[in-house]
């Protein structure tokens, strides 16, 4: 068809010669075809210019060069000429097909930063990864007329499309692999039966089940085929970066959002905590008074009154105090004030502490004899040390032994509390110290808020230490070690703590 289009711009030109030149003779006859072959080569390509030269030097020799009518040349340089034109048109029909594809080349170049300009422009457009991932389809679809099937992470029958779409079972098995590779390049594959290339690239990072897009290329040539799903890996490049960037965006907004409602959450526990340990101290100090009172103190149901409303009211403190120590913990964390502190000073002042808990159990205190110093924040290893004799008291039965010891190891020393309670299961024991775990046997057994031991367990942490426990089993009892380390005898601060 291109050659019979050429030979048709010969046999024009031709037309117009002969009757121009009846009228007015021409010189230049050889210069005149090269019209035909310039636009020849410029429109089709090389081969329709070359056929352009040769049939305008055998319609020249033919119809303008003596013996006219006649391939055959009198004068040679007649011959030379013709050669030199042929010369002059093979070289010019090279060039200008050259130009023509470079010209074709730049115009889809442009057509193609114009699109993925316009498709960059959409992708700013989406605000969440679910209006990303169907623009892309649309993209392909509508405006490349490329068919984009998205493919789901789970298996799907029939080789079907997360949309229904029907896919070759190929395509999908190529999908599929890809998934399971998490591969970072695309795969081209032909569809046995159709013959048409499929484009399959794997969806990084996933998003709404889909792990995979594919997109049907045609028929056509190897090249051409190439070429389009280079321009569609483009697309699909573009697209995945913005989809990277919403998924950091997201996490970054729900992370700002958890973090806001974590501070909201602990400033309305802090300040609520506040305002309720105001009153129970006047209660507790109004039952104290009382209990000094001849009327209240020589009346044995008064007096048993008064002292139910301080343990109930000293309970309610306690529960309250542990808020206010996991609103430390969660908004500001906890910084010890560290010094040199004897850890039996520490198990007096939490005995003490928790005295009036521990009236109903037999307390056994076995202390070893010159413990080193340790270098802790005395209050938060004795408030630590505390929840755990309020433990062991809650989940003890009335009249059973709480043994309170003091051991010194290689590198620590450990304060342990030994109680002949509830006990723990092996998965009661791996979940111990969460914050606000409590187990159903536990929750049975008594009330509480789960924050006692994950409080205990921070402020240890804080101090450089850890919390240990140990049970052998259901009502079997449990013993719960608080490990500080210890330091160096040489040391020089622990030598001037204890000339101090």
């Amino acid at each position: 068809m291109l050659v019979a289009a050429s030979l048709a711009l010969v046999a024009l030109a031709t037309f117009g010669l002969v009757i121009v030149n009846s009228l007015v003779p021409l010189n230049l006859i050889p210069l005149l075809y090269m019209v035909p072959v310039i636009l020849a080569a410029t429109r089709w390509g090389v081969i329709p210019g070359l056929v352009a030269a040769f049939a305008g030097a055998l319609a020249a020799d033919f119809f303008f060069y003596p013996p006219l009518y006649s391939f055959w040349l009198d004068n040679r340089q007649d011959l030379i000429d013709l050669l030199l034109y042929l010369l002059v048109a093979v070289v010019t029909s090279n060039l200008a097909a050259r130009l023509r594809e470079e010209a074709n080349t730049s115009s889809r170049r442009e057509r193609e930063i114009k699109e993925l300009h316009a498709f960059s422009q959409g992708l700013a457009t989406c605000l969440t990864s679910r209006d990303l991932i169907f623009a892309v389809q649309d993209y392909l679809s509508n405006t490349l007329k490329y068919r984009a099937v998205l493919i789901t992470l789970a298996p799907v029958d029939h080789g079907s499309g997360a949309d229904g779409t029907t896919v070759p079972e190929e395509v999908r098995q190529e999908a599929v692999k890809l998934m399971a590779a998490n591969a970072t390049h695309a795969s081209m594959i032909i569809a046995p039966l159709t013959r048409k290339a499929w484009l399959v690239s794997v969806i990084v990072p996933e998003i709404l089940g889909y792990g995979a897009i594919a997109i049907e290329l045609g028929h056509g040539s190897g090249d051409g085929i190439g070429a389009t799903a280079k321009h569609v890996e483009a697309l699909l490049g573009e697209a995945m970066a913005t989809l990277k960037h919403l998924k950091v965006k997201e996490a970054i907004e729900q992370a700002t959002i958890n973090y806001q409602t974590e501070i909201l959450r602990d400033a309305l526990v802090g300040g609520v905590s506040h305002e309720l340990r105001t009153p129970l101290a006047s209660i507790l100090g109004t039952c104290s008074v009382l209990n000094q009172l001849p009327a209240i103190s020589d009346d044995r149901r008064s007096h048993a009154l008064v002292e139910a409303i301080h343990d109930q009211a000293a309970q309610l403190d306690s529960a309250i105090r542990d808020l206010l120590d996991a609103t430390r913990i969660s908004a500001n964390g906890v910084r010890p004030q560290m010094m040199w502190t004897d850890p039996t000073d520490i198990v007096a002042a939490a005995v003490k502490q928790k005295q009036r808990r521990l009236a109903a159990h037999c307390v056994v205190l076995d202390l070893q004899r010159d413990a080193p110093l340790v270098h802790v924040d005395a209050v938060l290893v004795e408030q630590a040390l505390g929840q755990l004799l309020e433990n062991a008291a809650k989940y003890s039965p009335t009249g059973t032994k709480i043994k309170i010891s003091c051991r010194c190891g290689q590198d620590c020393v450990d304060l342990s509390v030994t109680d002949h309670g509830i006990g723990l299961t092996p998965e009661e024991k791996g979940e111990l110290g969460k914050r606000c775990y409590r187990s159903e046997r536990h929750a049975a057994s008594a009330a509480g808020s789960g924050l006692g031991l994950w409080i205990a367990s921070s402020f240890i942490a804080a101090n450089g230490g850890s919390l240990l426990a140990e049970s052998q089993g259901p009502n079997l009892g449990t013993t719960i070690s608080l490990r500080l380390p210890t330091v160096a005898e040489d040391t020089p601060e622990l030598l001037d703590a204890s000339n101090d």
